[in-house]
C-alpha cells in the first residue's frame, strides 16, 4: 500500500512546499490536482520536478468543468483538459489519473442525453489513456441527485465497458460502501475522508464508519494507493505546520489498518 495525500489540502502553496509536506508527514507521494494554482497559472512542467522521487498520481481538472454539460463547448473543454492531464501523466510518469463522470446541468436526475455525453467522454479518454500507457480511474460520484456514476451499478457498467480502473471515494459512498466491494479488483486508488454537515472532506480519523470501510478494504486484500483527501475549509484556519501535523495524524490512522 502507498500512502498519498491530495494536493488540494495545500491549495495555496507551491509545488515545492507540497513535496516538502509529503516528506515531513512521511507519505509515499501526492495525488496532484492539476488545478493547483501554482502549477495551473502557467502549466510549467518543471514545477512538477519536485515530485520525481515520490509516488505520483494526477487528478484531472474538474473545477468549473463538466464533461456531460448541456453546453457542448463546456463538454469539449472538459475533454480537452482530461486529455492534457493524461499526456502530462505519461510525460511525468504518474501512476494514474482520476476523472469525474460529471453531472446533469439541471439539478434533476440525469437523462439519456447526459449518458450519451458520458459515453463519448469515456470512449475518447480511455482510448487516449491506453495509447499513452496511463491508468485511467473513474471516481464514484457524490450522492447528489444530478450526479452520474454515484451508484455501484453505474460505475460497474462504465468501467467494464471502457476497461477503466476505479478511484473509490469513501466519503462519497459512506452509506453504501459495501455495494462497491465487488469491484475491488478494479480499485487502484482510494480517497479517504469523512464528511461534515456541509459535505466537505474532513478527517477520517474522527469517524468509526470510515474506520470500518478501511478495515473491510484491508481484509479484502486491497494494496493500491490510499489518498488522504481533505478540505481545509472544513477543518479551520491552518498554517503549513498544522496541515503537516494533521496529515501525520491521518496517515497514522490509516496505516494501522494496513500494516501486517
Amino acid at each position: 500500500m502507498n500512502l498519498l495525500f491530495s494536493s488540494m489540502f495545500l491549495y495555496e502553496y507551491s509545488t515545492d512546499m507540497i513535496a516538502r509536506a509529503c516528506n515531513l508527514a512521511e507519505y509515499d507521494g501526492v495525488e496532484f490536482w492539476i488545478e493547483t494554482p501554482h502549477f495551473w497559472i502557467d502549466r510549467s512542467p518543471e514545477k512538477l520536478d519536485c515530485f520525481a522521487d515520490l509516488e505520483l498520481a494526477f487528478h484531472a481538472p474538474v473545477l468549473d468543468l463538466n464533461p456531460v454539460s448541456v453546453n457542448n463547448e463546456l463538454c469539449e473543454i472538459s475533454l480537452k483538459e482530461t486529455l492534457y492531464t493524461i499526456a502530462l501523466a505519461s510525460k511525468k510518469k504518474a501512476k494514474l489519473v482520476t476523472i469525474h463522470a460529471g453531472k446533469r446541468s439541471a439539478y434533476r436526475e440525469p437523462v439519456w442525453a447526459d449518458y450519451l455525453s458520458l459515453h463519448k467522454y469515456l470512449r475518447i479518454a480511455s482510448k487516449f489513456s491506453k495509447l499513452k500507457g496511463v491508468n485511467l480511474c473513474l471516481e464514484n460520484s457524490e450522492q447528489r441527485i444530478n450526479n452520474l456514476c454515484k451508484t455501484a451499478r453505474e460505475i460497474k457498467e462504465f468501467v467494464e465497458l471502457y476497461d477503466l480502473s476505479l478511484t473509490f471515494d469513501i466519503k462519497h459512498s459512506l452509506d453504501n460502501a459495501e455495494e462497491f466491494y465487488g469491484l475491488i479488483e478494479r480499485f487502484r486508488n482510494v480517497h479517504v475522508s469523512n464528511s461534515d454537515e456541509d459535505r466537505r472532506h474532513v478527517q477520517a480519523s474522527k469517524s468509526e464508519r470510515v474506520a470500518k470501510v478501511l478495515k473491510d478494504l484491508s481484509d479484502l486484500g486491497y494494496d493500491g494507493f490510499i489518498t488522504v483527501e481533505l478540505d481545509d475549509l472544513g477543518i479551520g484556519n491552518l498554517d503549513f505546520g498544522k496541515k503537516v501535523e494533521i496529515l501525520k495524524e491521518e496517515g497514522n490512522f490509516i496505516w494501522k489498518f494496513f500494516k501486517k
